[in-house]
């Protein structure tokens, strides 16, 4: 009776017991299910429907089964491999266990303590958080199988892991980061963004960056909010204001980066009364594409000629086969993505750089494919170089640690040089016009950069530009006015002086004692020492640093160099103009971070996923982005 009793207390620990209604709840599927004089129903339950953790069971049950199994493996291959009938093999004498079995056998059931099962629980939840597994993992047999080879260690349940425990680390990881944000944030920019799910979710992100007292630079997921309703304006800032109240930033936000669209657009500017950039990448995108218009029908036939090299796998084989006879590495065609421009580019540099092989092959198909002229591919060629600055800019700007906001007035500046040169090498007529155009829309929806006084601040204190970046001297000298009545406020602000006027320029009265060393001093070199005026001050710190050598753009190690290493080396030499550079030079050029962010929530929110919730989307997505990158490293 006392074996009986065992089973059953470890049976019941996958059920929830209801006595009076002789029910039981299962902890992994939540199925609800009668017993009455015995639980052979409950187990077969087990049996049919948690296999893993029926096996689990039976082993925990009974000890030996695990031993005979380990003893029956060692005996099988301890034979010779000579061939047997099945009735020699059924009186094979199963020798004892061999020391290395009993060893293994000690080693699997081994106890660990509550705090080791702490960690390994969190190890487990860091695999759902930072490789986006399914909470079902732990009811997946061929896991609860290889979980086995943990000493000691059982698996915890789907509802623990994703209820209990996320929830427990979500709170305090996010305790932990607006601690951080509190402390250490002076003013922070924001970035965001809106993305529907495939189960037609709507969900807003909005994340903050800001430059903290050593110079470091902080991205923040502050939310990954679920958005009911229709994306209006009103809507919009509704959210974004929720997020910056929650997080008491509240008049600390400089600045707001997002797309271009009109309902964002006024949501910031309009109902909150914020600064916003339109994403620079975003910008870039849409006058590409609108250069990219006037040769559509020529990408198209590149874009059905890839289609059928995709979709056909002998005319792939055929294409990686004429590679290798030429000792090439084998690569595949790219498939454009048609709101991408920079997929467009990637699509027609592969099929460029493929171009004896496509045109060798595409001879063999014994299809209706679009035949290309030489001057198509002439054309295809002088394309790709006028796009180039484009995609470059683009990768760069769009780097989620740098600070790419002091960049946007030098790099239109040079897009539109780049396309000046082009315009005048091309042979294409068609490229030419592209150029043309490019310029065009350059010129159209960025002719405002050098106004804005975020965007030129940001230029002149980046050690790599300052003055010279600017395309107009006079918005040049305009920003080095703003940025010295800005330090003359820091200077005045931070000594609580007042700026200087007609009545405190006037002469300060003198020291009653003539009896004191340093006043008989300053009566011997004619006047006392006075540090200056605030605005003096500034206009000598600004007149310093922009006299300084620029810094390089590249080190000799050819790396690139870092504005932030600079200010922090540099924040003694100009002690003001590096608490204006933390206070004011947190900007980014781009929405980027949001939209990397998005694409990781499609992993989450896959086939596998839908039945999510949406504030479990939200914790995931909060932890994945928030906590350190070493935590998930060995």
């Amino acid at each position: 009776m006392s074996a009986l009793r065992k089973n059953a207390s470890a049976l019941w620990a996958y059920y929830d017991k209801d006595d009076v209604n002789k029910k039981a709840q299962c902890h992994l599927c939540h199925d609800s299910l009668s017993y009455k004089s015995t639980t052979a129903n409950l187990r077969n339950h087990l049996k049919r429907k948690h296999i893993g953790t029926y096996t689990s069971l039976t082993e925990e049950e009974n000890p030996e089964i695990q031993s005979r199994r380990n003893e029956d493996v060692t005996s099988y291959f301890s034979q010779p491999s000579t061939s047997r009938t099945a009735a020699q093999s059924d009186q094979i004498i199963v020798p004892p266990p061999t020391k290395k079995s009993q060893k293994m056998d000690a080693y699997i059931n081994k106890k660990i303590s509550t705090e080791q099962k702490k960690k390994i629980d969190q190890d487990l939840l860091d695999l759902c958080i930072d490789s986006f597994h399914p909470f079902s993992i732990v009811e997946e047999r061929s896991f609860i199988k290889f979980c086995r080879w943990i000493p000691g260690y059982k698996l915890p349940t789907r509802k623990t892991l994703s209820n209990s425990l996320l929830d427990e680390t979500y709170h305090r990881v996010e305790n932990e980061i607006k601690s951080q944000v509190t402390s250490e944030v002076q003013s922070i920019c924001l970035s965001t963004d809106l993305w529907t799910s495939r189960s037609t979710e709507s969900y807003i992100a909005v994340t903050g960056h800001y430059l903290n007292d050593v110079f470091e630079f902080k991205t923040v997921l502050l939310g990954c909010c679920y958005f009911s309703g229709n994306h209006t304006s009103q809507n919009i800032a509704s959210e974004i204001k929720d997020i910056v109240d929650r997080w008491g930033i509240n008049g600390k936000v400089n600045f707001v980066v997002s797309d271009n669209g009109a309902n964002v657009v006024k949501a910031v500017k309009e109902i909150l009364g914020l600064k916003h950039f339109g994403c620079f990448a975003h910008t870039l995108n849409l006058i590409v594409q609108d250069g990219l218009k006037f040769c559509k029908d020529k990408i198209d036939k590149v874009r059905r000629i890839v289609t059928h090299y995709k979709k056909s796998t002998v005319s792939a084989e055929r294409l990686a086969k004429y590679q290798l006879q030429q000792n090439i590495q084998p690569k595949h065609l790219i498939q454009d993505v048609d709101t991408r421009w920079n997929s467009t580019f990637y699509m027609l540099s592969r099929f460029v750089e493929l171009k004896e092989a496509v045109r060798s092959t595409m001879a063999l198909i014994d299809r209706d494919l679009p035949q290309l002229t030489a001057e198509d591919w002439s054309m295809f060629e002088e394309l790709i170089v006028v796009l180039r600055p484009f995609e470059e800019l683009t990768k760069s700007m769009s780097g989620e640690k740098y600070l790419t906001a002091s960049s946007v007035i030098v790099m239109t500046r040079c897009l539109k040089e780049a396309l000046n040169i082009a315009i005048n090498k091309t042979q294409s007529e068609t490229v030419s016009d592209i150029a043309l155009l490019l310029n065009a829309g350059i010129t159209d929806r960025l002719k405002y950069v050098e106004k804005s006084r975020t965007l030129s601040l940001c230029t002149f204190m980046d050690p790599r530009f300052k003055m010279q970046a600017f395309a107009e001297q006079n918005e040049a000298i305009q920003t080095k006015e703003y940025v010295k009545k800005l330090i003359a406020d820091i200077i005045s602000r931070d000594e609580n002086v007042e700026l200087p006027t007609e009545q405190n320029q006037e002469s300060q009265p003198q020291s009653d004692d003539d009896l004191s060393p340093w006043t008989i001093f300053d009566k011997l070199l004619g006047q006392p020492m006075t540090q200056g005026t605030p605005l003096s001050r500034a206009i000598k710190e600004i007149d310093m640093y922009l006299s300084d050598d620029r810094l390089p753009r590249k080190n000799s190690a050819g790396g690139w160099n870092c504005p932030l290493e600079w200010w922090k080396n540099h924040r003694a030499v100009y002690p003001n103009l590096a608490k204006l550079y933390i206070r004011q030079c947190n900007i980014v050029a781009t929405s980027v971070p949001c939209e990397r962010m998005f694409s990781k929530s499609g992993l989450i929110i896959n086939q596998r996923r839908t039945r999510l919730t949406t504030k479990k989307v939200e914790k995931l997505m909060f932890l994945n982005v928030n906590m350190p990158e070493e935590r998930f490293k060995m």
